[in-house]
């Protein structure tokens, strides 16, 4: 209390609510929340008098990666697999990254593939593989990628990412919009594209887009101590 009359509190951090006068905000789309409720008048009686809707997530500009990622309900598996892997505290590094997080939905299906899940601790070189191929080191937003690949002679061009392999990025065709793909042709539409972040920027993609090792040697991932990749045989 005492702290609080002295106008003491600390700025450091701001809580998970709207912000009158921040930076600039995104609210991050929800489709994992479970919507049950049944409206009066229905054969059934409705699960509750008041139909709640799916709960806002602002993402903030000037937070970090990490904190997007935890805030973000459909980025909820995503944020468990980057804490299992290790990955959790690269993004709350200084940086800059660009991530290119998968929802729920498509990283679910993506360790349903896996016996046991993606999350086992015998599945954990799948693991950190996949999370560090969705990091690139750098700041790339939407016009950045889109200068790049204009200027590219072949409309294509590629980054490493924290796996030590590229993701290629191009136009799609049809929207405009940036793309990603890996070596072995597998694309992958974004969803929600490049939001600007204390330590980078973050985008969310519509798929999950699996890692593909060459068969010769590659640069050897970069991975916090104690995590490494190993090698495997848009709304804005």
């Amino acid at each position: 209390m005492v702290l609080f009359a002295g106008g003491c509190q600390s700025t450091a951090r701001q809580d998970s609510y709207k912000q009158v006068g921040s930076v600039c905000s995104f609210m991050a789309p929800t489709l994992s929340g479970t919507r049950n409720y049944a409206p009066a008048g229905e054969k059934d009686a409705p699960d509750s008098r008041i139909a709640y809707a799916d709960p806002e997530t602002p993402i903030y500009c000037d937070r970090p990666i990490s904190e997007a990622v935890s805030a973000a309900i459909e980025l909820t598996n995503y944020a468990q697999a980057l804490h299992v892997s290790g990955y959790f505290a690269v993004l709350q590094e200084k940086g800059p990254y660009t991530v290119f997080a998968i929802p729920n939905e498509p990283l679910a299906h993506y360790s349903a593939q896996f016996r046991n899940g993606l999350l086992d601790p015998s599945n954990s070189s799948a693991l950190k593989a996949l999370i560090s191929y969705t990091i690139v080191n750098g700041k790339w937003p939407v016009k950045r990628i889109k200068d790049a690949v204009t200027k590219s002679p072949t409309h294509a061009f590629s980054l490493n990412t924290l796996a030590g392999i590229p993701l290629t990025f191009s136009l799609d065709p049809v929207s405009g919009q940036p793309m990603i793909s890996n070596v072995a042709g597998a694309s992958n539409h974004l969803w929600v594209t490049g939001i600007p972040q204390s330590n980078g920027v973050l985008y969310f993609t519509q798929s999950t887009l699996a890692p593909v090792f060459l068969s010769q040697p590659v640069t050897k991932p970069a991975a916090p101590k104690g995590v490494v990749a190993t090698s495997l045989p848009a709304t804005h």
